[in-house]
């Protein structure tokens, strides 16, 4: 399968980032195949984007996705974070992040000087992933419980009981499983 499937998105840009890999536990599935699929997923989040992104810029997205998929497992295990991915995440948070301009129509989007626009677009990631990952004791920084996901999510949920990457993707899948299932026994 190609990187040409849509993205999805599950509410924490770090996290929409990490959402890039499917069936990560299964059968990795890659959907930022090329440059061009980094200016779709940049677009897709409101992030400023370049016209023509370099395979730089891909090698570039797909390590700090990495580095903030390592360190959210281990968060989520009770683990340490490794060195490398925090001095990654960090690196990138440094370089300046996107700033808002007015448009036509009184619309505000991001953008981010020519030429900069990648290394502007992963602050904005790293900076949400620092946020996410020193609030992460939390709890909420949670796998998805579906049988064949192993995507991450970060719980906002008043009682904090959530326990699918999205209800309709996930929850729903397995709640019709349980439900024919009863329904077979029951029969």
């Amino acid at each position: 399968m190609t990187g040409r499937s849509e993205f999805a998105f599950g509410g924490r840009l770090c996290l929409d980032l990490t959402w890039t890999v499917r069936y990560r536990a299964i059968a990795p599935t890659e959907l930022l195949v090329d440059a061009g699929d980094v200016r779709r997923w940049l677009m897709a989040v409101g992030l400023p984007a370049p016209e023509r992104p370099a395979g730089e810029d891909l090698a570039a997205v797909r390590a700090l996705r990495e580095a903030i998929h390592a360190a959210a497992v281990a968060r989520i295990d009770g683990r340490r974070l490794s060195a490398a991915n925090r001095d990654l995440v960090n690196r990138r948070a440094a370089a300046p992040s996107p700033f808002p301009v007015l448009g036509t129509g009184h619309r505000r989007h991001l953008s981010a000087p020519a030429g900069q626009e990648v290394a502007a677009a992963l602050s904005a990631v790293a900076r949400d992933a620092i946020d996410l990952l020193a609030t992460a004791g939390d709890g909420r920084l949670r796998r998805c419980s579906g049988p064949l996901c192993s995507l991450l999510f970060h719980d906002g949920s008043r009682p904090g009981t959530r326990r699918w990457c999205d209800t309709a993707r996930c929850g729903n899948k397995v709640n019709t499983t349980t439900y024919r299932q009863r329904r077979r026994e029951r029969d």
